[in-house]
């Protein structure tokens, strides 16, 4: 059943891209044929999974090309299909077809209500959990749910990787005895002493449930804290990343420069998980830094002009408050008169629930200064956007609903904004560039 299954896979995946078809189907196929295919694989010496509520998709494929640039073959659903039957689909592409996974490294990146299916099969040397927040609710429900789900799929000889910076993550190391790597961000130029974000994932102690104390935030609820009433506290981890300068797009880790691609916070996170595990491969800092500075080149497309206009897309995964407070945090940071479009035209792919709850855990009031000039609005709930808007105190004169993109072009082009920023799931993404870009 294993061989058909495979075959069957491999064949499905020829098809796939004649067709241009999604990258689910042929696992979702070959486990149809054998239920226990992820059990009768034989798997590379060295498989790490990269899982958590954002970031594990940029993390996992860093790692990845930094390994295949040092001339190691690399099994990585590159795709992103990260449930049980994407992860089948690039476990088939790299198998013969008895069953071997023909790479030096396996890396997965997880989806992290899946780990529990497929991890079991897999008993991975490293598991690095990038951070845990809300996330789309219909789903996930909780981040209680999600923390219990993932700590209980671990293997116990799998080293994590993760966060000391978020308090949560750092509680890992009393209900689990695997061997816990943390790393971290200094105090930076873009630190705070006073919390800027009132709707956290985590704001008391998560052994004694006394609210935690900080001394600086990054970001949310990342940063340096402690507990005034037990001896929970952040304390120095094995990789901490200083000097971060999100105008040059670099930061320091033992005093090696490192391109972090992007000026925004959390890809610095996810550049400093990255280089955490590389190390942990045992491969050297100054040898990572070099190939991660021929990846991480500036990308032309983070911002593009249009009519003597500014332009920059981000991607907010829907139903995730956190994705759209980093953009936030970065616009905040930008004094130019600027226009905001916001907009998605799906929830999800996976259930067919439209939520309106997790639009009242961004932190839209951050937006209400004089530097906005308008928010352009569309999508499937423009209607509640504008209600969450107006309750962060945006005047309603500064609210703009359209169909679509296209519709709203002509009002940006005319206005007097110096800048346009788009927050939007990745279904607008290309439509937004597309919508602005020169024509040649």
């Amino acid at each position: 059943m294993r061989t058909i299954a495979i075959l069957i896979g491999k064949i499905t995946i020829i098809i796939g891209k004649i067709f241009k078809r999604g990258t689910s189907l042929p696992g979702k196929v070959a486990l149809k044929i054998d239920k226990n295919l992820f059990a009768k694989l034989t798997y590379p010496k060295t498989k790490v999974v990269i899982t958590g509520s954002s970031g594990k998709g940029t993390t996992s494929t860093l790692i990845a090309q930094v390994l295949t640039a040092s001339g190691s073959k690399v099994c990585h659903n590159s795709s992103g299909s990260n449930l049980s039957s994407g992860i089948a689909t690039a476990l088939i592409k790299y198998s013969s077809l008895t069953g071997k996974i023909k790479a030096d490294y396996l890396i997965l990146e997880i989806d992290e209500r899946y780990n529990k299916e497929v991890l079991k099969y897999l008993n991975p040397d490293i598991l690095v959990l990038t951070n845990l927040t809300k996330d789309q609710p219909p789903r996930q429900h909780t981040i209680d749910l999600v923390y219990e789900e993932i700590i209980k799929a671990i293997p116990k000889n799998t080293q994590i990787i993760t966060l000391m910076d978020e308090p949560l993550l750092r509680y890992l190391e009393k209900d689990l005895p695997n061997k816990i790597t943390y790393f971290s961000l200094a105090k930076n130029a873009y630190s705070y002493e006073t919390q800027i974000f009132e709707n956290l994932n985590t704001t008391y102690c998560p052994n004694c449930d006394t609210k935690l104390v900080y001394y600086y935030y990054n970001f949310e609820t990342l940063g340096s804290y402690h507990c005034s009433n037990c001896d929970f506290t952040y304390y120095k981890p094995d990789t901490i990343a200083t000097d971060l300068n999100l105008t040059t797009k670099t930061l320091k880790i033992n005093d090696e420069l490192i391109k972090i691609g992007s000026d925004t916070m959390y890809q610095a996170y996810n550049v400093i998980a990255a280089v955490t595990t590389l190390k942990s491969l045992g491969i050297q800092i100054n040898e990572i830094s070099k190939l991660i500075n021929k990846i991480n080149q500036d990308n032309p497309e983070e911002y593009f002009t249009y009519q003597n206009k500014k332009y920059r897309y981000f991607n907010c995964k829907s139903e995730n408050a956190t994705t759209f407070n980093s953009a936030l945090f970065k616009i905040k940071s930008d004094h130019d008169l600027k226009d905001i479009i916001i907009g998605y035209s799906i929830i999800s792919k996976r259930y067919p629930h439209i939520d309106a709850s997790w639009l009242y855990d961004i932190e839209f009031e951050l937006l209400n200064d004089s530097n906005l000039n308008l928010i352009y609005l569309c999508g499937i709930q423009k209607h509640e956007l504008k209600k969450r808007l107006l309750l962060a105190g945006i005047n309603e004169d500064k609210i703009i609903i359209k169909e679509s993109i296209s519709d709203m072009k002509e009002d940006i082009v005319k206005d007097n904004s110096k800048k346009v920023y788009c927050m939007s799931h990745y279904d607008y993404g290309d439509i937004f560039k597309n919508t602005f870009k020169e024509e040649k």
